[in-house]
């Protein structure tokens, strides 16, 4: 039997396994609300699922991880009380190529929008799992824990070591605890991230600057119905205004250079509005002219790009929307930033890792999957170029990531996990 045919039969053999568990994840909310999150939970259920398989566990909190608080790209202010990081290895039997098998466990807050779906119900329907987190990477991680423990019990040989990583708090920006995991064991010769990709390979990805506007009224700003000439408040317009002129600064962020792994793509390095706030919604607020506004803005940065001349671009193009209005802003709106900067990145294309994969992928599903860059931003920057490992994004098929009815595809997840075994038997058992 040829390695193809023995990783589909594995396949069939696991699958209602690896459903299962990916639905028993998606029923433990994991949510990160920085500083604080709620992954314990879900940790503990993959370290018992590793125990009862003989596998060893190795849980500890990130700042636990020596060096990580001093290092330059810790981000401050997260508190890692009961928020473990989990790894598990498995050795190989010679000095062959070693792989990580990395991906995070923490979704993004529940917030406030409707489901059709219970979003911890991971119900399937139509050939989707549907919950909160499970194509953002539920259902990712679950389908690898399952790959991992099945190379152990089918005690297929390895030469070099794999380990499997699931670490917290890499939403909302985290990657304190990524740079941990690797400030614990170290590098390795390669890793894969399993972060929504249709199966495709993606050997980059985008950066961000996460931005806050915050607008202030400096007038006496009220709202009394029927007051003739009532001062009115310039908060709303000045963000209105801001949200006009959004389309030039999306433009000018299109004229940078751009690297062929991003060249396929619309708009390659978008700016985006993520939300805009002013004066509360409902019956428990009072009726008031807002006095204060903010816009969350993102702008996605491609592989090349410095977070200087990113701010500098932005600061430009807000700077024309003032002096274009200097009637409507008696204050400059201020910048805040939340969030760290998220460094774009990316490795050589024609690298054995991305080959390899991309050859597996082939094999399993009949058809050359594209090599493109991410187009998101998340912790792969902190392997590339922290710690100058070989890594790269590879997952499933889904929709809906960070938004209601969030969902993954079940033949996409099983087709990710037969061209990953595969992939790892050839990159670390040759």
């Amino acid at each position: 039997m040829n390695q193809a045919a023995f990783v589909h039969d594995l396949r069939l053999r696991y699958q209602a396994e690896i459903v299962q568990v990916m639905q028993d994840l998606v029923r433990i909310p994991s949510q990160n609300m920085p500083p604080l999150g709620e992954e314990l939970a879900c940790q503990e259920y993959i370290a018992a699922y590793l125990r009862r398989a003989g596998l060893p566990v190795d849980l500890y909190e990130p700042d636990q991880a020596r060096g990580l608080l001093e290092h330059p790209l810790y981000w401050p202010g997260r508190e890692y009380r009961n928020r473990p990081n989990l790894c598990s290895s498995l050795p190989g039997s010679d000095d062959g190529r070693s792989l990580l098998l990395t991906g995070h466990v923490d979704t993004v807050a529940l917030g406030e929008a409707t489901w059709t779906y219970p979003p911890f119900g991971a119900k399937i329907a139509d050939g989707r799992l549907y919950g909160l987190g499970a194509v953002d990477m539920k259902g990712a991680m679950g389908a690898m824990l399952v790959l991992f423990k099945a190379v152990a019990e089918q005690q297929i040989p390895l030469l070099g070591a794999l380990s499997f990583e699931s670490v917290v708090d890499e939403e909302e920006a985290g990657v304190n605890a990524t740079i941990a995991g690797r400030l614990r064991y170290g590098p390795m010769d390669a890793a894969v991230i399993p972060e929504i990709t249709a199966l495709q390979v993606y050997p980059a990805a985008r950066g961000a600057l996460i931005t806050h506007l915050l607008f202030r009224d400096t007038q006496d700003t009220w709202l009394e119905v029927g007051v003739k000439d009532a001062p009115q408040a310039d908060i709303v317009r000045q963000i209105g205004l801001v949200l006009t002129a959004l389309p030039e600064l999306n433009a000018r962020r299109q004229q940078v250079d751009v690297p062929p792994l991003y060249q396929g793509y619309p708009e390659p390095a978008p700016a985006q509005v993520t939300k805009v706030y002013a004066g509360g919604w409902g019956s428990a607020v009072p009726i008031a002219v807002p006095q204060e506004g903010r816009i969350e803005l993102i702008l996605q940065s491609l592989p090349g790009e410095q977070r200087a001349a990113v701010l500098d671009e932005m600061e430009r193009w807000l700077a024309g929307v003032v002096e274009r209005h200097p009637q409507d802003f008696a204050a400059w709106p201020e910048i805040h930033f939340p969030r760290r900067w998220m460094v774009p990145t990316t490795m050589d294309e024609r690298h054995p890792l991305v080959t390899t994969l991309a050859n597996c992928v082939a094999e399993v599903t009949g058809m050359q999957p594209a090599v493109l860059g991410a187009p998101y931003p998340c912790d792969l920057f902190a392997l590339q170029e922290i710690f100058d490992m070989p890594a790269l994004v590879f997952g499933p098929s889904g929709g809906n990531a960070h938004a209601p009815d969030e969902y993954v595809e079940l033949e996409s997840i099983f087709q990710f996990w037969e061209s990953l075994l595969l992939f790892v038997m050839q990159w670390c058992g040759e």
